[in-house]
């Protein structure tokens, strides 16, 4: 198990589920499958195929299953999004593509949409105002209650029996964190001296003082989310400090922010600064291990593909 995973879209073409806006859309199903069981590692549908949407169902994939070795996907634009191999490279995973026009490469995958379409779908054909929530919800009951326990003709077994017997050589997942974390594109960027920032996507990123003296600097992140922006070294891809946008409302204040020691000084030798606790609170954090000790987590994690107020008043 684990050797290799399937990944593939499909639109549910006799299937509208209705968007919060009010429009009737045909959703798109993520489908991620283990070679050797069959096993359906998640499966979760999406108003938009893109590489966002394909990295929220590989995370979640790797949380529940663990992580493998190597993927075979077709040649879409969200497959060969650089956040998607980048993430994949980091994780040690290798990715391998179908040749152009010639799906019957990934034919494991293929052959699972007719599961779905005959059982899932059908199931729902007539659901009036089937939502986005309520197509996942059944999908995942379908999935872990049905189909992952039961006998599949070409394995002679249940999908989820042979991948519990093994062999196996998938790893351990890593922290929801770093998986998140893993899934960006690097980029290098120049460092503008006048005001010690880096543009990323039309947005200016304060740099850290200690780095002024850096002309060239490599930056990750993704493109969806700029909120996690970090500043790492090239040569060995460590981490160095996260980037925040610059607060222009801040900087109006007049008052110059304090130049540190660059980072060729030790850090012993520069002034202590008074940290701000970043720890959550005691009891909260109580209550969150109660909470996770005390039942199974939910089989997805919802995610908000609706337009914004500011989308909607550019729009």
């Amino acid at each position: 198990m684990h050797g290799l995973w399937h990944l593939d879209y499909h639109t549910a073409n006799f299937i509208r589920s209705l968007r919060a806006n009010g429009e009737w859309v045909a959703p798109k199903i993520l489908g991620i499958l283990d070679d050797r069981s069959r096993l359906c590692c998640h499966a979760q549908w999406y108003f938009e195929e893109s590489a966002e949407n394909l990295i929220h169902a590989v995370i979640q994939g790797i949380q529940k299953r663990g992580l493998f070795r190597a993927l075979l996907s077709d040649n879409g634009s969200q497959m060969l999004a650089g956040e998607t191999r980048e993430g994949l490279a980091r994780l040690g995973i290798l990715h391998d593509t179908t040749l152009r026009a010639c799906p019957e490469q990934n034919g494991k995958q293929e052959a699972w949409w007719g599961s779905v379409e005959g059982r899932l779908l059908a199931m729902l054909e007539n659901v009036p105002n089937l939502t986005l929530e309520a197509l996942n919800h059944a999908t995942q009951a379908w999935v872990e209650m049905e189909y992952n326990r039961r006998h599949h003709s070409e394995i002679g077994e249940a999908p989820a029996e042979r991948f519990l017997r093994g062999p196996s050589v998938g790893r351990p997942s890593p922290s929801a964190e770093e998986l998140r974390l893993a899934f960006r594109i690097e980029e290098t960027r120049t460092q503008r001296r006048s005001d010690g920032t880096v543009s990323i996507d039309g947005v200016r990123f304060e740099v850290p003082s200690r780095y002024r003296h850096l002309e060239r600097m490599s930056v990750r992140y993704a493109s969806w989310d700029l909120g996690r922006v970090h500043l790492v070294d090239a040569r060995t891809g460590t981490l160095l400090t996260p980037l925040y946008p610059l607060d222009r409302a801040k900087n109006a204040d007049g008052v110059r922010r304090v130049l540190g020691p660059v980072a060729s000084v030790p850090v012993d030798e520069a002034p202590p600064a008074k940290v701000k606790s970043t720890e959550m609170a005691p009891l909260l954090r109580r209550l969150i291990d109660d909470y996770d000790r005390a039942g199974l987590p939910p089989a997805y994690l919802p995610k908000n593909d609706e337009p914004t107020v500011d989308d909607k008043e550019n729009d």
